[in-house]
């Protein structure tokens, strides 16, 4: 996933994060390939709507989804209006009623999109699934100081079983998950971390878990009808022709619901929000 350097980059950093952070940014991103220095070891850097610093590896794809999601916005709703009122009204009305929203970042990598959400959705509950140990423990890091984040060592599947972790690609977005009776990571499922939460109920699920969607959404789907929008990236380009789009979509259109896409992802939003319009 290696992308040329380009001074686009580092305009858009600065437009969304002003000249001094935006060009600390783009040097995180610059200076391992102009020192040829080690891109694991972690650095940090501000981002403007979080009250803490992040940690990431420079000059790898964290860097890459860091952009996705701070300088993008691929995870914000404001262009579709009516559609954010709906989970904003559904939110606010569970917090008004004594509940928790709970949102599952199933596949939360370092942690970055479930810092959005907690930017997003501070009074929310959410619960960032990550199966590979060294995006676990920057994850870990990351949430450190944001309460309502809840890391969880696992991976998600549509049973509770143990898998192993493969990575073709070597870099860290790209770890998949084999199902295997001996395997080093235990898996969770999305009914299961729904229900962890005492008086809850669901708000956002999102799913990037590059690959496995054949696999959590094959069986135990009472969980759909129930979230109000789900935000998933579908990975059929991996190649291997594993159907992952024929199986979610077969899933999420037993219900009525909408899609829009932005970037990378597909937004399924289910049409009882409608009555929060």
């Amino acid at each position: 996933m290696s992308r040329p350097l380009n001074l686009k980059r580092w305009v858009k950093a600065v437009a969304s994060f002003g000249l001094g952070q935006g060009t600390v940014a783009y040097f995180l991103l610059t200076l391992p390939r102009l020192t040829r220095s080690d891109n694991r070891k972690l650095k940090w850097m501000r981002i403007p709507v979080l009250s803490h610093p992040i940690w990431l590896r420079p000059g790898t794809t964290d860097w890459f989804v860091m952009e996705k999601v701070f300088i993008d916005l691929e995870y914000g709703l404001s262009q579709w209006p009516e559609h954010e009122r709906a989970i904003r009204a559904r939110y606010e009305g569970a917090l008004e009623r004594g509940q928790t929203p709970v949102i599952v970042d199933a596949g939360a990598h370092i942690g970055l999109a479930a810092l959005w959400f907690a930017s997003q959705f501070p009074q929310a509950r959410i619960l960032a699934v990550e199966p590979a140990r060294e995006n676990f423990e920057i994850l870990q890091r990351n949430a450190a100081f944001h309460a309502n984040i809840t890391p969880i060592d696992a991976a998600i599947w549509d049973r509770e079983t143990r898998v192993d972790l493969v990575n073709a690609y070597d870099e860290p977005w790209a770890w998949e998950t084999k199902e295997s009776a001996g395997g080093e990571v235990r898996t969770v499922t999305i009914s299961h971390l729904l229900n962890r939460e005492p008086n809850s109920i669901p708000l956002i699920v999102k799913v990037d878990i590059e690959g496995s969607e054949v696999q959590l959404f094959r069986s135990n789907l009472q969980w759909i009808e129930k979230t109000p929008l789900i935000v998933f990236e579908l990975h059929d380009w991996l190649g291997g022709w594993r159907g992952a789009g024929h199986v979610v979509f077969s899933s999420l259109t037993t219900h009525r619901r909408d899609y829009m896409q932005r970037g990378e992802n597909i937004f399924s939003f289910g049409h009882d929000l409608s009555r929060f319009n």
